[in-house]
């Protein structure tokens, strides 16, 4: 029986080293392999060599800057009405000439094409209000006061029914004349 053993034990040793062969040689291909992915991960920058995202504080300032740039195009505009209003108005029996020059603030580029290309209404729309106004109501700080209010209101109703979009924020005078 022990030659059995012993028998068994050659039989045994050309598949151990049949074993012991194909683990290495798996083993090699293992190394050979993970050897290959690294190097292909890092030409072609796969998951353990890919770039890094932004950085929290790189996100912040590209949303500072694009902040920065709307606040550029939201910012006011002032649009000069052209040439200076000359009108008359009536005080008792006797008519006054008047002048006045007025410049219009928006807010943004958009609104500043869309008011130079409808100048020519907001002017008629100016000239309308200012020719029905008395001498009287003009000469107070709080009747050109009154009359700003009123052209803004009329303005912003005539072209909101055109463009479709509030244009026009305020109305400034930068001139004001009566004789």
């Amino acid at each position: 029986m022990a030659k059995k053993n012993k028998d068994s034990d050659d039989l045994d040793s050309p598949k151990k080293r049949g074993l012991v062969f194909y683990l290495m040689l798996l083993a090699v291909v293992l190394i050979l392999g993970a050897g290959g992915y690294m190097g292909a991960a890092v030409y072609f920058q796969l998951p353990p060599f890919d770039e890094k995202g932004p950085t929290p504080e790189e996100i912040a300032a590209q949303k500072a800057q694009e902040e920065k740039q709307e606040q550029l195009l939201q910012r006011e505009i002032y649009v000069p009405c052209g040439s200076t209003f000359t009108f008359t108005v009536k005080s008792g029996r006797r008519l006054h000439t008047g002048q006045i020059e007025v410049v219009l603030v928006v807010q943004g580029e958009e609104n500043q094409a869309l008011a130079q290309k409808h100048l020519t209404l907001i002017n008629s729309i100016i000239f309308d209000k200012l020719s029905s106004q008395s001498y009287e109501g003009l000469l107070l700080p709080s009747g050109r006061t009154r009359l700003k209010r009123e052209l803004l209101d009329a303005t912003r109703a005539k072209v909101n029914e055109v463009a479709k979009t509030p244009v026009i924020d305020q109305i400034l005078f930068t001139g004001f004349v009566l004789q």
